[in-house]
């Protein structure tokens, strides 16, 4: 990969940095990425990560009804008392599991808009891919991967990088002071005016055969601002812009 793609990559320790929270493929920290559980293809990766938390739980549970049985001055000797105890196990990692997947479930309604937003930076790194693909076929003599724009794809690349980090440090500031916000206004208004130059950019090049990878650009800082107008609308809204 070229340095100036690598440049424009938003890595795991970038979003992380920015969000303030751990990310992976199915979770933002201690909650579900809402996003991601809407779609087939992720229900297998769902359904092991909550075998493996049953499971963890069940060990957990497990000295805990020990400790429970011993206050209680109850042996567990018997084959009666095996089966009591078994069955106290198994009914207290249910309740504790159903209890942390309420809580994830809570939380993750909270983390609704950065679960797309991060949608999104998984679709602008692809586009990122595609350019590198095109540029290691053109390496190796492939004219017709030649992308006869490429500034201009970087730069459009650019404005949404932008705008990306623009809405996922908006996010955390609306997460985190959500009757601070008058102070942040400017960040909605680099989200609005990189929108602008996108959309010039796109029709300037709108007969390039690569015009896609600048449609994909625009497509998802449209996305990125459509969030942010949510999130302004659920939140408590900015003053009037003058």
């Amino acid at each position: 990969m070229q340095p100036d793609i690598r440049n424009l990559q938003i890595t795991e320790q970038d979003l992380e940095r920015i969000t303030g929270k751990e990310i992976s493929t199915l979770s933002i920290g201690s909650a579900y990425r809402i996003s991601r559980l809407r779609k087939p293809k992720y229900l297998v990766s769902f359904l092991l990560s909550e075998a493996i938390t049953l499971f963890l739980i069940s060990i957990f549970s497990l000295p805990i009804s020990i400790l429970i049985f011993q206050s209680l001055g109850r042996p567990i000797e018997n084959r009666q008392a095996q089966v009591g105890f078994t069955i106290f196990v198994f009914t207290l990692t249910l309740i504790l599991f159903t209890v942390w997947n309420l809580f994830a479930w809570v939380r993750s309604k909270k983390m609704t808009c950065l679960s797309y937003l991060l949608d999104e930076v998984d679709r602008y790194n692809q586009v990122l891919v595609a350019v590198d693909i095109c540029d290691r076929l053109k390496s190796v003599g492939n004219q017709s991967a030649n992308l006869h724009h490429r500034e201009d794809i970087l730069q459009a690349l650019e404005l949404t990088r932008d705008s990306l980090i623009c809405g996922l440090t908006t996010e955390k500031i609306l997460r985190e002071h959500r009757n601070f916000l008058s102070n942040h206004r400017q960040l909605f208004d680099n989200i609005e005016q990189n929108l602008i130059a996108l959309e010039s950019l796109e029709v300037q090049n709108q007969a390039d055969q690569y015009s896609s990878l600048l449609k994909d650009a625009l497509v998802i800082g449209m996305n990125v601002q459509r969030e942010m107008l949510n999130l302004q609308t659920n939140d408590t809204p900015f003053p009037p812009k003058h």
